[in-house]
């Protein structure tokens, strides 16, 4: 599996969360800067900055990125023989990199990635997209935690930044953090591998990141079809 499918869920493999190792600040103010997804401009989800997964070919999209003047490439690796995938890093303007764009085949985006600075509340995003279907949710340190809302049909993911997990809550006031935009067949494919909380309101943030959950994939447990490694 591409690791763009674990992304989501695997936390040491989520580029939001870069410094498993060590220090870990989620709410980064050197991430990236948007409202987008409050304003819709210059489109509205799951379409950004003109690009849209699973219709914007990838040539196109580095385009868009690179005749952005608050956008840098910072990282573009080689493509591989064994592999069609691409994908390119980028940040704003001098900032560390926040975000980044992946192709499964090497010609349409498949999805992309964008850690943003903590600068608007899900309950504005809320407001606007309405309820998610599901919620996975994820203590990254005693301080932190965050939490995926999966938006199926739109497709996307939003992440909220939780403060003190073990006694704080998804809430209207929980920061926005980072987003994943993905074309239709990848959320399907997303779904096939994740083990989700339906979405049940606005809850403790333990309720949602205990191990019972109420959606299991038809591929989880399946090596073939999810590997975990």
């Amino acid at each position: 599996m591409n690791r763009i499918l674990l992304i989501v869920f695997v936390a040491c493999a989520l580029p939001l969360l870069s410094a498993c190792a060590g220090e870990i600040n989620l709410l980064d103010e050197t991430k990236l800067s948007d409202s987008s997804l409050l304003t819709g401009e210059p489109c509205e989800a799951p379409c950004w900055n003109g690009i849209v997964p699973g219709e914007t070919r990838f040539r196109d999209a580095k385009l868009i990125i690179e005749s952005d003047e608050r956008l840098t490439i910072t990282d573009e690796p080689e493509a591989q023989d064994d592999n069609p995938g691409r994908t390119f890093d980028f940040a704003e303007g001098e900032h560390p990199t926040c975000c980044q764009l992946f192709s499964r085949d090497g010609e349409t985006v498949t999805s992309f990635m964008l850690q943003m600075a903590p600068e608007i509340l899900y309950g504005d995003v809320y407001d606007r997209l309405g309820e998610p279907e599901y919620v996975s949710a994820q203590q990254v340190s005693e301080e932190q935690g965050y939490a995926a809302l999966l938006y199926t049909d739109i497709p996307i993911v939003l992440y909220a930044h939780v403060a003190n997990p073990g006694t704080g809550e998804v809430s209207v006031y929980n920061e926005v953090i980072g987003a994943m935009y993905m074309g239709a067949s990848e959320m399907e494919q997303v779904m096939v591998c994740a083990s989700l909380h339906s979405w049940r309101g606005f809850q403790p943030f333990s309720s949602y990141a205990d191990e019972e959950t109420d959606f299991i994939g038809e591929g989880v447990g399946d090596e073939d079809i999810c590997p975990t490694s």
